[in-house]
């Protein structure tokens, strides 16, 4: 499964310039994780992350720092006024074609919950998520069986034939080589699919397995 068949492509964006207070709650109202940073040709330039904000020294409650000295006073630190002064620069990126299994993976060992996706150019095209991968890691197997069938008939292969367990598609009634790859490369990209395994017809044997999904 690839990036493309997981991301959310309408997100919020920011700029270096915005006012950080009115970011906030751009973050808070759409109930988002991080907001991408980009320049005016939509470039990925930086990313402001709940943890950014986190990170910010907050106004202590005097109530719970009362001092006996006469006269001393809690110091605070300036609350930063642009996106700029908190967004996290350069951050690591994702594109279209990128396998979602290597996000996910991406996503559990950093404990980031989001990553932009960019084209070519780096320009952004998306935001892919922790709850994007589950959602399709969600996915029953008569939703991913049907997306499999589909596709292969679109392809005109009346021979070819699907079963899903778990996620796991097996697909029968293809020709070693260049058909099971070709097979496997479609059936690979059904929402939802964990693995693919390409079973000859005769032997009833893996011709060919799939990386997981």
């Amino acid at each position: 499964m690839l990036v493309r068949e997981l991301l959310t492509r309408e997100v919020a964006v920011v700029r270096e310039g915005s006012a950080l207070d009115a970011a906030v709650r751009i973050l808070a109202e759409r109930g988002v994780s991080a907001l991408p940073v980009v320049d005016a040709a939509g470039h990925v330039v930086g990313i402001l992350s709940e943890a950014d904000v986190l990170r910010l020294y907050l106004s202590a409650d005097p109530r719970a720092h009362l001092r006996t000295t006469v006269g001393q006073e809690l110091a605070e630190a300036p609350w930063p006024a642009l996106v700029s002064d908190v967004m996290t620069p350069d951050p690591v990126t994702a594109q279209e074609g990128t396998d979602a299994s290597d996000v996910a993976q991406l996503l559990a060992d950093t404990g980031w919950k989001s990553v932009p996706v960019v084209d070519d150019h780096g320009v952004l095209v998306g935001m892919v998520s922790r709850s994007d991968v589950i959602r399709a890691l969600s996915t029953n197997d008569a939703q991913i069986w049907l997306h499999v069938v589909r596709d292969f008939a679109d392809l005109e292969r009346t021979r070819w034939s699907a079963s899903v367990v778990r996620g796991v598609i097996t697909v029968r009634g293809v020709e070693a080589g260049r058909e099971a790859r070709l097979a496997a490369a479609i059936a690979a990209t059904a929402p939802g699919a964990r693995g693919v395994v390409i079973e000859d017809a005769v032997a009833g044997a893996p011709l060919e397995r799939a990386a997981d999904a």
